[in-house]
């Protein structure tokens, strides 16, 4: 028969005549879906196969035809893991964590909030934009473990920077064992080589992981896609795939993957660049539908969609405290040959202030003026200034050999390539600081007084000794400028005598793999790496404080945004040491160059500042772009003012962080993204700070507030160790080849084994290369104690750690649920003695009842105990919980049956034809539940539906004011068409997926599990 409503997961169907568990059913181009299945009849038990509904005559199975087998097992342990494991993949309702909470993590109340926010919504789109350091992969990772166990997710794509690939697949897998497959060029490389040509590389894994990059580079990509769809979509640092004034490729891509998944997780630590259209294009990313294009909008249009916290909001939830950073002004004074360069840029700084010439050679205001872009390369690096030099005289030979400006700049040529690495002040004053010497560096800290007033000057860069012995004191250090990356790799090194393969280079103009090769080995105790010179390229989410508290920025940044990035490196939860923070900069003689040197220091108190009371320091220049910073100092710089005066301007615009995004046009009433069709709007409500200012919250949460709640779910054993170890060793019972060499160890929950060929085909498929044990020995432990010591140990070595997470999400736990749920053969279910609450001639028939929406997702997952008497007829129906509890079948409480294999098997038939009218009161009591759930989400619906309307209306308005601001009207028409058909089908389809989501399949899905007897 032609299936009209797509199964749900766990149901059971006859296709060619053999009977098939559906692990997921997904909508295809063509029409009907595509069901991934697991073999129950004996002909393909166990076996995994793909149908496609549009041409396979697929039956779900009768229930009450359901065949009930008696189980001769050893303490009916067949019935209880078959049991267990439709348990363990049956889907989970309401808004409480269910198992996202139990990664390998020290985990926060702070950081459950995006899930449960989540959990909440009717689409599952947000943007977490919580502060550097604070953990938003971890809260990625709990949020798509929980999507993962309720049945949401299964296929997911991450988008993320190169070199953050291998940062993020390892921690997905370490701490929450979901396997990432990385797409860097190698991996695509590879997949092209064994699909055909024509087929699409995204539709090869389930779960994988891409550079934004990667996917700019190739154009096919597009195609490819536009025909792949996901589950879930992540893209990290997102504020790359913002919009910024102009369509970049990034941005079309990101709003591209927007389209092909219903859940979609935005992270990144700056949300926006202070334009509301920059904001406004992520909101739009998560939901099109919430503000037209181009229109002034409200926090209450969007504020359901993002959440936002820095340190001080969630200090109190720490488990471990952040350490107080130390930062200190190293300064020295220039060289007599840097001197007699920085007076000629002052005398050309001179001139270019007199014409105003920009850095195309044009005047106008606005225009940061090119002696101004050489004043901020000299302040990098000799290096840095030549190649700056070098590329502007060549321009200019090029346009007139007679230029004016030549002269001036061959001059200033001439004097910066006469500082060699002796006279460069800087990097010398760098090398004697890291040896020891004494000299004569301003320290400065905002937060508490780090020294003994009676040391001398002389002794504090003592702190900054570093021979680079220890392997777990490793030193870092930024600049932006690649001509001075490479002078410090040529004589770095050689100077403070280190090896030189302890030196590690990191810049964007490295490829995928090698950047990938740098990080794994930086954050690694045996790798020999021990400095790491860096480009902003790694300022963006890497973990670098396993191994490293010392952080120097060789050259200050002009943005405060890279101040952040770049500190929070080192400065981040789960830094063990005080981070230790340097400027290093040269101070020369000339007054107006050491004003603006004045400039880069106010930066430095800035970020303090922000730091310890308002936690971004781009809310003092209010611009929230890197590059929009940079001109704000260039020009204040060139323009004469006074550093007192910026310094004053700064602490002007020190307010409320996201004021500026929101307009102030009227609010707009919108429905609640709660569930419960009763709650009001979200309120948002102030938090007082210490600066005075306010910090506005997204959601209804507030420090030390924790909302997120957990539930624990239902088991038959009492943990999942005991299930596996129960699990594995009847599986080998059965099948010897299934996997090897099983061992147990009760104290460390351990298991470990070597996959046969059935598990060892879907891990070769779903596990990377570094997740793959050397020896082909899986071990796996539920302690997660052991597994956080074997992540930090992983780092004293070359590989991933050998002990995986036993807990549910694991590829063998899941394998293991599927095999032992197909245990008991084509229709069939176990028949189980129980050890108290039935009399001799009483049973219970425990069914699993679904309804699926018109997507196929259950929405109503009921468990229930039908109770018979000795007249086969209905007496009482019981939660899942309560007919546990009854029978002592209830986790570790589980009371030992002896279950004789040679007493004769009991008389069923009494049973057996007690089944229809068992199923039969299942069924009108799922009804019952039905028509409760079709009531309460009725209501939720019609709300959706009048949000949309309204929203719908707004998009409309806002079209007619942009027609109306002029224009050819034959072009406005057709604008206006072309527009107008594109809200109608952007609203037809938000309303058919509101439809689809909330209405119900008419007829419920059940499934006899199993039947109790006394």
């Amino acid at each position: 028969m032609q299936l009209t409503q797509a199964p749900a997961p766990g149901s059971r169907a006859l296709i060619r005549d053999e009977e098939w568990l559906i692990q997921h059913a997904d909508p295809c181009e063509q029409g009907g879906w595509q069901l991934s299945c697991i073999g129950v009849s004996e002909t393909v038990r166990k076996q995994h196969a793909l149908f496609l509904s549009a041409l396979e005559s697929v039956t779900l199975i009768d229930p009450a035809k359901t065949r009930l087998v008696f189980d001769r097992s050893p303490s009916f342990m067949d019935a209880r893991l078959a049991i267990e494991a439709r348990l363990r993949q049956s889907a989970v309702q309401g808004d409480a964590l269910a198992l996202g909470h139990r990664g390998v993590m020290d985990v926060m109340p702070f950081q459950l909030l995006p899930t449960q926010r989540v959990l909440q919504q009717l689409r599952p789109r947000l943007l977490i934009a919580d502060t550097v350091g604070l953990g938003k992969t971890l809260e990625a990772g709990i949020l798509s473990a929980e999507l993962i166990r309720r049945g949401r997710v299964r296929r997911m794509l991450v988008v993320t920077t190169k070199s953050m690939m291998r940062q993020f697949q390892e921690e997905f897998w370490n701490r929450f064992t979901v396997a990432l497959t990385r797409l860097d060029s190698a991996g695509i490389q590879r997949i092209r080589r064994e699909i055909p040509t024509n087929h699409n590389p995204f539709n090869y894994f389930d779960r994988s992981i891409i550079s934004v990059d990667t996917l700019k580079r190739d154009s096919e990509y597009r195609h490819y896609l536009e025909k792949a769809w996901w589950d879930l979509i992540i893209i990290d640092e997102a504020h790359n795939v913002s919009y910024k004034g102009n369509r970049t490729q990034s941005n079309r891509l990101a709003k591209l993957l927007a389209q092909r998944s219903d859940a979609l997780i935005l992270l990144t630590a700056t949300p926006h660049n202070g334009k509301k259209e920059s904001f406004a294009s992520l909101m739009d990313m998560l939901d099109p539908t919430a503000i037209p294009p181009g229109a002034d909008y409200s926090r209450s249009q969007v504020e359901h969609l993002f959440i936002r916290r820095f340190k001080n909001d969630v200090r109190d939830q720490m488990k471990k405290a952040f350490p107080e950073r130390r930062v200190y002004q190293l300064y020295t004074e220039a060289s007599a040959v840097e001197n007699k360069a920085f007076s000629v840029l002052a005398e050309l700084k001179k001139q270019e202030r007199r014409l105003g010439a920009s850095s195309e050679g044009q005047v106008g205001d606005g225009a940061i003026l090119f002696s101004t872009l050489l004043e901020k390369a000299l302040f990098s690096s000799p290096e840095a200034c030549l190649k700056t030099l070098s590329e502007r005289i060549k321009r200019l030979e090029k346009k007139d050999v007679d230029h004016p400006d030549l002269m001036g700049l061959r001059k200033l040529h001439e004097q910066v390539g006469a500082i060699g690495a002796a006279q460069f002040s800087k990097f010398q004053y760098l090398v004697k600081l890291l040896k020891g010497h004494s000299s004569n560096e301003k320290v400065k800290d905002e937060t508490k007084q780090l020294f003994d007033p009676t040391e001398t000057a002389d002794a504090l860069p003592k702190d900054w000794k570093w021979d680079g012995k220890d392997a777990n004191d490793r030193l870092v250090i930024f600049t932006e400028r690649i001509d001075t990356l490479r002078f410090l790799e040529k004589h770095l090194p050689e100077a403070l005598k280190l090896k030189s393969d302890a030196v590690a280079v990191l810049h964007g103009q490295m490829g995928d793999e090698a950047i990938q090769e740098i990080v794994d080995g930086f954050g690694r105790t045996h790798s020999p790496f021990r400095l790491l010179i860096a480009s902003d390229v790694a300022s963006e989410g890497l973990n670098l404080h396993h191994r490293a508290h010392r952080l120097i920025h060789f050259d200050i940044p002009w943005s405060l945004m890279v101040f952040q990035q770049r500190n929070g490196r080192v400065d981040r939860y789960g830094q063990s040491m005080s981070p230790m923070i340097g400027y290093l900069y040269t101070k020369p003689e000339q007054e107006a160059i050491r004003g603006d040197i004045r400039y880069l220091e106010i930066l430095i108190e800035k970020d303090e500042q922000a730091a310890r009371n308002i936690g971004d320091p781009s809310a003092f220049m209010g611009l929230y772009d890197e590059e929009e910073e940079v001109k704000r100092v260039a020009l204040d710089m060139q323009s004469g003012k006074p550093a007192d005066e910026f310094a004053a301007e700064l602490e002007d615009q020190s307010t409320d962080l996201l004021s500026a995004l929101f307009g102030v046009s009227e609010e707009i009433p919108v429905s609640s993204h709660s569930p419960n069709p009763e709650e009001t709007p979200p309120v948002t409500k102030p938090a007082d700070r210490s600066d005075g200012t306010q910090h506005v919250y997204a959601d209804n949460s507030f420090p030390g507030n924790g909302n997120a709640h957990s539930i624990d779910l239902p088991s038959l054993f009492g943990s999942d160790f005991e299930y596996a170890q129960a699990g594995l060793q009847r599986l080998r019972e059965y099948d010897a080849k299934l996997q090897r060499d099983v061992e147990f160890d009760q104290s460390s929950q351990t298991v470990r084994f070597q996959p046969g060929a059935d598990l060892q085909r879907i891990l070769e498929r779903e596990l990377a290369d570094e997740m793959w044990p050397d020896n082909n020995t899986f071990v796996l432990s539920a302690d997660r104690r052991l597994i956080d010591k074997a992540v930090a140990d992983s780092r004293d070595g070359d590989s991933w750690p050998a002990l995986q997470y036993l807990w549910p999400l694991h590829p063998v736990m899941q394998w293991l649920d599927y095999k032992l749920m197909a245990g008991f053969g084509r229709q069939r279910a176990p028949v189980m003695r129980v050890a108290q609450g039935l009399k001799a001639d009483e049973a219970i028939v425990l069914v699993m009842a679904q309804i699926p929406n018109r997507r196929g997702q259950a929405m109503v997952v009921e468990w229930i105990g039908i109770c018979l008497d000795n007249a086969a007829s209905v007496t009482k129906i019981l939660d899942l919980q309560d007919c546990l509890r009854r029978v002592g079948l209830e986790g570790a409480s589980y009371q030992l049956i002896a279950n004789d294999p040679d007493a004769p098997i009991p008389d069923l038939s009494v049973w057996q034809n007690a089944l229809p009218r068992a199923v039969k009161a299942a069924e009108q009591h799922v009804k019952v539940l039905k028509q409760r759930f079709d009531q309460t989400y009725a209501h939720r619906l019609d709300q959706e539906l009048k949000k949309l309307g309204t929203q719908m209306n707004q998009h409309q308005h806002q079209l007619q004011l942009e027609l109306e601001r002029g224009g050819l009207e034959q072009v406005r028409l057709s604008r206006r068409e072309r527009r107008a058909h594109e809200i109608d089908q952007l609203f037809q389809q938000y309303r058919a997926w509101a439809r689809e989501t909330l209405k119900l399949d008419d007829r419920p899905q059940l499934s006899v599990v199993a039947v109790l007897v006394a």
